[in-house]
């Protein structure tokens, strides 16, 4: 079994390299072709990222503010671009294209050892552009190859394209409450609302439509450098479950998104606050540079969810920054229990679903640590049901990212599932996965990443039944 891996490392070794000697020949020579912000404000990708998708300070700062630098703002908003740069540049530099992915995979369990390659299995076009100096807009249009939809009462792979995980505006409220009577300030065309050298606050910001809000948290579920494993199904049903930041998956065995469609609530499923888009809208300021808060609310399967978070910004000084968030998290009618009757059905019964946790950073130099604690509890099960289910699970991950060299990012993550749900059905989960991610140029990306379940090998648990997967993969963008 380790002579097997040995070589499958070198194999996967030997296909990075030559995937990056290919892309040297054939990439451009200099780190230009970058993705559709920073050509419009003539700025590198590692301005906003640690190394993409993982943003560093000042790019949390940008996406609070609307993807708008204001001092960088155009007081006549996308007019003034058309007839300074003409049409079909201010088009050009309002998109971007993302093709991320696996190349080769190789999985290991005692039942069976699989090898297979495999093309990238997702690309996203972005569409987005500050319209005026308070009004932005970011649109995903997505394809994947290889998604896996649910469909009368069976899992199957088919060919996806249509609006991504996020389409919304985002809207400085701030000269809003100007005119209701609050001081504000003039700063490259934006309200911001406070007084020179006293309070201040940039915001409120409005972003509304299918929205990722958990971007201003301490530890963002969709800007990691590990991205998640897909979802892996055979003969209609799960067949392994993809590894993700356990912290924010669902936890819980045996749940249904919804009645009619009977489509299962997946233990690994990201939701809540945490969910990669959903229908809603959310609320954020920063205040004095300190406290951000955020309020707002996202619509779930049969259900919708509110919630409240902030984060507070505690050290800032040269290389060194440090801040922590707490989230409280109310579902009303998110998803369905089980019938008590036949567990493989759901049930009349819509449950709420209680979340709170907590989540920090720490940033030093090329290192970049940060992690979260979650916690979820059910109510309105059945009666019928609580001999039998458990209500409560809680989630761990933390993640560590070191930039050895300008071109080369480790990372390593440790998840921890403690589940609930159907107690005859749900598992415990633990996870190391390690990583080297190859930067040619700031928006090309390649990776050898490798996971381990810590735990042991349990054939009918989708969850546990397997030893190790391997992955080398691709991130571009441009």
């Amino acid at each position: 079994m380790l002579k097997r891996l040995t070589v499958v490392v070198f194999i996967a070794a030997g296909l990075l390299a030559l995937l990056a000697g290919l892309v040297a020949v054939a990439g451009p020579g200099r780190a230009e072709a970058v993705p559709a912000f920073a050509r419009q404000y003539d700025l590198q990708c590692n301005a906003c990222h640690t190394r993409p998708p993982r943003l560093n300070r000042f790019g949390e700062q940008f996406h609070m503010m609307g993807f708008q630098i204001p001092s960088a703002a155009q007081p006549g908003g996308i007019v003034t671009n058309v007839r300074e740069d003409g049409t079909v540049k201010t088009l050009i530099d309002s998109l971007a294209l993302r093709v991320e992915g696996g190349l080769f995979e190789y999985s290991a369990s005692p039942r069976e050892t699989e090898t297979k390659f495999a093309p990238p299995d997702e690309i996203t076009l972005f569409v987005a552009r500050p319209l005026l100096p308070e009004l932005s807009i970011f649109i995903e249009i997505e394809g994947e190859p290889n998604a896996v939809a649910f469909e009368n009462g069976r899992y199957f792979q088919r060919g996806q394209f249509g609006l991504g995980k996020e389409a919304f505006f985002m809207l400085n409220l701030g000269r809003l409450l100007g005119a209701l009577g609050a001081p504000t300030m003039e700063m490259g065309g934006q309200t911001m609302v406070g007084t020179h050298g006293g309070f201040s606050m940039h915001g409120p910001m409005l972003m509304a439509g299918k929205v990722d809000p958990n971007t201003n948290f301490s530890y963002a579920t969709n800007r990691q450098l590990i991205a998640p494993t897909e979802l892996e199904v055979a003969h209609g049903k799960v067949e392994r479950l993809p590894v993700v930041p356990y912290a924010f998956a669902s936890k819980f065995f045996g749940l249904f998104k919804n009645r009619d469609e009977r489509e299962p609530q997946l233990a690994t499923d990201q939701v809540m606050y945490n969910t990669s888009g959903a229908p809603g809208a959310d609320f954020h300021a920063m205040l004095n540079d300190v406290v951000l808060g955020q309020v707002g609310f996202l619509r779930e399967n049969e259900g919708f969810n509110t919630y409240m978070a902030a984060r507070f910004d505690l050290l800032d000084r040269g290389e060194f920054t440090f801040n922590v968030s707490a989230l409280m998290n109310w579902g009303f009618g998110v998803v369905r229990a089980p019938d008590p009757e036949d567990h493989n059905q759901p049930g009349s019964n819509r449950l709420d679903r209680l979340r709170y946790g907590m989540a920090a950073n720490v940033r030093w130099k090329q290192l970049d640590v940060y992690g979260a604690v979650i916690w979820d509890r059910l109510y309105g099960l059945p009666g019928e049901l609580r001999g039998s289910f458990d209500r409560s699970a809680t989630g761990l991950t933390i993640q560590v990212d070191y930039l050895v060299h300008e071109k080369v990012m480790l990372s390593s993550r440790f998840d921890q599932l403690w589940a609930g749900g159907l107690k005859d059905e749900k598992r415990d989960g633990s996870v190391l996965s390690l990583q080297a991610k190859f930067y040619p140029w700031q928006n090309i990306a390649f990776f050898v990443r490798d996971s381990v379940n810590l735990r042991s090998f349990v054939e009918n648990s989708p969850l546990r039944n397997w030893r190790n997967q391997l992955f080398v993969g691709i991130d571009w963008g441009f």
